[in-house]
């Protein structure tokens, strides 16, 4: 802590366990019992809710807040008044070298891999996995029970919705939307988002209706609307999508 540069109006309520040096900004607030790692940096404004653990080298920018309490607690602490509510769930972990852009909210019961870096305001909800070396661009929504692999690249304003899966090289133009109620709220149905597989590319303003399964390798055109299983290294298009032709042996870089 001897090197720690704690700002005045930073506010600590709970444990603070730093493996190191960190630096915390104005008007900070840390709740519950929050671990840092070396050479953590938390700008201003930021409200962290333990039990949350950072790993070394991660920046947090301005206005975020990590480890956003989930509904269930929140509904006991409207109940209750008791802060305790708010700081009830299982923690938020942060890897090493990640960067969270300002004004970005990440929930309780979500886990984030080494050298992830997001825009601004990103939204990811609770029990979310986002693998390594992951980008998560401004503006994107993850609403949670979801597993997003590594290496994946995901532009801005992207939605993901509950029950999805998004492995390994994926690429998400931006504005593409994955979706997971088939009868939109309209009859009871089991919500079931899409897989993505390794791999697989989708441009720009695409749609993928519940339940889809993208094949390894599989492009997506812009703008497209798929209602269908799409194979392994074939290019569809149009709305609905249709195959358009397999993917070239030369436009596979990874």
């Amino acid at each position: 802590m001897d090197k720690s540069k704690i700002d005045n109006s930073a506010r600590v309520d709970g444990e603070l366990i730093v493996e190191g040096s960190c630096r915390i900004g104005v008007n900070t607030i840390l709740m519950g019992e929050v671990k840092l790692g070396n050479n953590v940096s938390i700008a201003n404004n930021a409200v962290i809710y333990g039990p949350v653990k950072i790993g070394n080298s991660t920046y947090i920018g301005d206005n975020t807040v990590i480890g956003h309490p989930i509904r269930k607690d929140l509904k006991e602490f409207i109940k209750t008044g008791e802060m305790r509510e708010l700081i009830a769930a299982d923690g938020c972990t942060i890897g090493n070298n990640t960067i969270v852009r300002a004004g970005c909210i990440i929930y309780a019961n979500s886990q984030i891999g080494d050298q992830v870096e997001f825009g601004h305001t990103v939204l990811v909800r609770e029990q979310t996995k986002i693998g390594n070396n992951t980008k998560v661009g401004t503006d994107t929504v993850i609403e949670g029970y979801s597993t997003i692999g590594s290496n994946v690249n995901i532009q801005s304003m992207v939605f993901i919705p509950l029950y999805s899966t998004v492995e390994d090289d994926v690429f998400l133009g931006p504005n593409c939307k994955l979706t997971n109620d088939k009868y939109v709220d309209r009859k009871e149905y089991e919500l079931k988002g899409p897989v993505i597989k390794k791999r697989a590319s989708i441009g720009a303003n695409a749609i993928i209706m519940p339940d889809i399964i993208i094949g390894e390798g599989a492009i997506i055109g812009a703008g497209a609307v798929v209602t269908k299983n799409v194979p392994a290294n074939q290019i569809w298009m149009g709305i609905p999508a249709k195959f358009f032709k397999d993917v070239p042996k030369d436009w596979n870089k990874k």
